[in-house]
């Protein structure tokens, strides 16, 4: 119709309708391409958004987790410490979870799956992908530890003198096996402070942001027995 109008007006030479008619298209062509960018950008943040709270949920899932199952073990094991230093020989306290022992990843699985690089900082995309890494080393570990108290403690639970040495020493295997459980709880801690840091850099996922990295510090392994 504008064209029709455009050709019709040079046959006459009507030069200003000429440029009134090539303004309205401009002006035309410019507004339909800000209403596709905002609905670009809606669009954008309703994706990053829905994302993000998949990622809260997850987290605040963990730290809550976390902090209960870590509380418990740090209660237990000074509760058998106490008890060492009383002179007695219990068995060696154990922790263990209903279910699976390892968090789940599916969170972090499907993020990727969804394009969650175009949606959040390249840093802070790495960031989140460092921290689930961290949940794997250190589910991977709780692993080995259940599987020790599977194999080596629930079968003498019975009989605790079967834990020491003839010294009344808790045997060697017992003593790291308990240091593993001691180690998680720790580990646990960190990471539930980059669980933190990680919920507040949400709040600007388009930012560079400060590091959430897990800093587990200069942990020596000791050992609790003489």
């Amino acid at each position: 119709m504008i064209l029709r109008r455009v050709i019709e007006h040079m046959k006459h030479q009507h030069w200003s309708a000429i440029g009134i008619e090539l303004v309205i298209v401009v002006v035309g062509v410019f507004i339909g391409m800000q209403v596709s960018n905002w609905n670009q950008a809606r669009v954008e943040r309703e994706r990053t958004a829905l994302v993000l709270d998949a990622f809260r949920a997850d987290m605040r899932d963990y730290i809550r987790v976390a902090r209960t199952y870590g509380d418990k073990a740090t209660k237990g094991l000074a509760a058998f410490d106490a008890a060492r230093a009383r002179g007695e020989k219990p068995a060696p306290y154990f922790m263990r979870f209903r279910g699976s022992d390892t968090p789940p990843k599916s969170v972090w699985q499907v993020a990727q799956q969804s394009g969650l690089a175009d949606l959040v900082h390249p840093n802070l995309m790495f960031e989140i992908g460092y921290y689930y890494s961290e949940l794997d080393g250190i589910g991977v570990k709780f692993v080995r530890y259940s599987e020790f108290v599977e194999n080596e403690i629930l079968p003498r639970a019975g009989d605790p003198d079967k834990f020491y040495d003839e010294r009344g020493n808790l045997k060697p295997e017992f003593q790291q096996n308990m240091q593993r459980l001691r180690e998680w709880a720790s580990d646990s801690a960190v990471t539930v402070d980059a669980a933190n840091c990680l919920l507040k850099r949400f709040q600007t996922p388009k930012d560079a942001g400060r590091s959430c990295r897990p800093d587990y510090g200069d942990f020596v392994d000791k050992d609790r027995e003489p």
